[in-house]
């Protein structure tokens, strides 16, 4: 999505919004007993209406990767 193309349907009518609140706030992470808020980064497919959001704060990557399982390929 963010490079401008849509996963699903291969349109290319996708929207952003950077560093943005969720719907109603922030979201919230849970790193290790640890939480915070971060904004996200949202992506939006007008064609098709699947959308991606990615946390904005490098800082929250960085906890997660510490804290949450990697999930292997398949």
């Amino acid at each position: 999505m963010r490079s401008g193309t849509c996963p699903k349907c291969s349109s290319t009518t996708v929207y952003g919004a950077r560093d943005r609140f969720n719907m109603g706030g922030a979201v919230r992470v849970e790193t290790g007993g640890v939480t915070g808020m971060s904004t996200i980064d949202t992506y939006i497919c007008t064609t098709c209406g699947y959308f991606e959001n990615y946390l904005a704060d490098p800082g929250k990557l960085a906890e997660v990767t510490q804290a949450w399982g990697k999930v292997e390929p398949q």
